[in-house]
């Protein structure tokens, strides 16, 4: 479904922005009108109060469709008039890369709610006005509970387990005395609660849905009945494919942002090949690349796939399987991991790989960036050719908040 913010969102919008209906200069010295709006705005120019609505209601069709592209979720409209509220603030590229869009894709309603209030600091510290506003978004969220029923993703079999000593909840995998108090729930010994399992297990802890409580990491060993949910077998077989390697780093042009680009032209070249000749044949993509957006873009890339005759899409709800998947059917898959970080908390911005095979431990890649070291997040080596990342590296830097969160390029053979 697609979603159009609502009168009750503009108004939330309007009460933080403010209007001007003279132009001005904003603090980073662009001239601004109405509702914050910029790009055609000259000294001197004024407007009407109609005109500067109109002007909110068409700068909000760009964040209206950037929520509805980047959230594969059921959404009720209150939700969806706070999402486009907060992207109208800090930005649709923030949104995407954001914590709070991978716990509401993985439909931890709950956990993307406590995100919010995340989003407050100026440089020198939480800002007043940003708290307020965080406040109302998240206010207008909660407001009409979460979607229920045959709209949301399947849970699978749930499981009554039961606390065996005191214990905690974690949103993330690391002591409980360094996460926030949002991030983490107390359980008592002897409290049962019924769980869907996730699939995800790393350092002894387990990814799950608590009925009623959201998304969280388990300690398995604190829980009776846990190990009824046990993580499934590794898949068996294995298959590679002749995909050529490119190395982004000598691209001709934002070497260090052009790792989707050099992806993408992996995936080109090995369904099309002889479209990117040479060492360098990934440049032939990049330029066009160039043609039509921003290198990180991912809608940018299908774009720039389609010129050359391949049919493509972004997916940000991918598994394991999908990208096995694919691979069976003789396609690459670029895939969007987060590189920085310890495994047991990964972080960063976002860099993508391609993956051209996998065998029952774990998936062969191309890495355009060269080697990571999956405990610490740094890369060891310059040379990204044909890597063994595993299922564990998958699990923990792809399929983040939950084993159908990944993002990828789906393409068409």
């Amino acid at each position: 479904m697609t979603y159009t913010i609502s009168d009750e969102g503009l108004d939330l919008i309007k009460q933080f922005e403010g209007c001007e209906l003279t132009a001005y200069v904003c603090p980073s010295g662009v001239y601004t009108i109405g509702y914050g709006h910029t790009g055609d705005v000259l000294p001197g120019q004024t407007i009407t109060q109609e005109e500067a609505n109109k002007l909110l209601r068409d700068d909000c069709k760009r964040f209206e469709t950037g929520v509805n592209n980047y959230t594969n979720v059921p959404l009720n409209q209150s939700q969806f008039d706070a999402l486009v509220s907060f992207s109208f603030n800090v930005g649709l590229g923030a949104y995407r890369d954001s914590t709070l869009l991978r716990l509401l894709n993985g439909a931890d309603y709950e956990g993307a709610a406590g995100q919010f209030r995340r989003w407050v600091n100026g440089s020198n510290g939480p800002l007043p006005g940003l708290v307020r506003r965080r406040e109302a978004e998240e206010k207008l969220y909660r407001q009409d509970g979460w979607p229920t029923g045959e709209d949301l993703p399947p849970t699978g079999e749930t499981v009554v387990i039961t606390a065996k000593q005191d214990t905690v909840l974690k949103k993330e995998i690391c002591q409980s005395s360094e996460l926030e108090a949002d991030q983490k729930l107390n359980i008592a010994k002897g409290q049962q609660i019924t769980i869907t399992w996730k699939g995800k297990c790393a350092e002894g802890h387990c990814f799950v849905t608590v009925k009623d409580k959201g998304q969280w990491f388990i300690y398995t060993d604190h829980w009776k009945g846990a190990g009824s949910a046990e993580k499934p077998p590794a898949a068996n077989g294995s298959k590679v494919l002749p995909t050529r390697y490119f190395s982004q780093r000598d691209n001709y042009r934002d070497a260090s942002r052009t790792c989707f680009s050099s992806s993408c032209a992996m995936l080109l070249e090995t369904l099309k090949p002889g479209t990117c000749p040479g060492e360098k044949g990934d440049d032939i993509y990049v330029h066009r690349v160039f043609e039509y957006g921003d290198t990180t873009d991912a809608y940018v890339q299908v774009k720039a796939l389609a010129s050359f005759g391949v049919s493509s899409k972004f997916v940000q709800n991918a598994n394991l399987d999908t990208i096995r998947s694919q691979i069976d059917a003789g396609i690459p898959v670029p895939i969007g991991i987060l590189h920085h970080g310890p495994a047991s908390a990964p972080s960063g911005g976002g860099h993508w790989i391609c993956v051209i095979g996998y065998d029952a431990t774990g998936f062969i890649v191309h890495d355009p960036w060269g080697e990571i070291d999956h405990a610490s997040g740094t890369y060891i080596s310059e040379d990204g050719k044909a890597l063994h990342y595993s299922n564990n590296l998958l699990n923990s830097r792809w399929t983040v908040a939950n084993p159908n969160d990944g993002w990828l390029i789906l393409a068409e053979s």
